[in-house]
């Protein structure tokens, strides 16, 4: 197999995981909101929207690799564009997370019991390490840096499950209100690093 033909395979499966990734994401993001609004957790809303962050980003290079299959040449200027919307919003987003975070501690206020929460945060560690690991495996081999920060932010995105698991598990189990709003500043710290280092990557390229 030459080598252009071993680029074409490689942006065939990335288009193919970027867009699994896409209906993943929208189908976390649209429960985990609804579900973190009605129950009022912090955590779980910070998880939706950067569940959508993942699926954004996921949806733009779905589109930048199906330009380069049609067009068969380099989409740098998709890519940067890419990485730099990504970083805005994740800043967005973090900020957002840590000021409904901090009102909410000032305020004593934590979220009711949400087994809907729960049932998604579990399923989201199983099934985000498995596109995150497919992306940046992809990623070399195509030298594309939006598409390793779309893997490494899928790979946040389960840890981000996994404090926003642990939340909600101690809400319920010990009535540890505080652990709430405590996993939404570890997921507004978490995506203000990346938000930082896309932007930072779009800086030196």
């Amino acid at each position: 197999m030459d080598a252009q033909a071993a680029r074409h395979d490689q942006i065939v499966a990335a288009i193919r995981w970027c867009a699994l990734s896409v209906a993943w994401a929208l189908l976390v993001a649209v429960t985990s909101l609804a579900a973190g609004f009605a129950a009022n957790s912090t955590a779980l809303v910070g998880f939706g929207l950067s569940s959508f962050v993942d699926g954004t980003a996921s949806s733009i290079l779905v589109r930048r690799f199906r330009h380069e299959r049609l067009d068969v040449r380099p989409t740098d200027e998709l890519e940067r564009r890419a990485a730099q919307t990504i970083g805005v919003i994740l800043l967005l987003i973090a900020g957002y997370l840590a000021v409904r975070a901090i009102s909410a501690l000032a305020d004593g206020s934590g979220p009711e019991s949400s087994s809907l929460g729960v049932l998604l945060t579990g399923a989201s560690m199983l099934v985000l390490p498995v596109l995150a690991g497919a992306k940046l495996r992809l990623a070399g081999p195509l030298e594309s840096h939006a598409l390793r920060a779309d893997g490494i932010l899928s790979a946040a995105g389960a840890i981000l499950a996994v404090a926003t698991l642990m939340g909600l598990l101690l809400n319920t189990t010990l009535d540890w209100w505080w652990t709430d709003s405590v996993a939404a500043l570890m997921i507004a710290a978490v995506l203000l690093r990346e938000g930082s280092l896309t932007l930072e990557s779009v800086r030196r390229a």
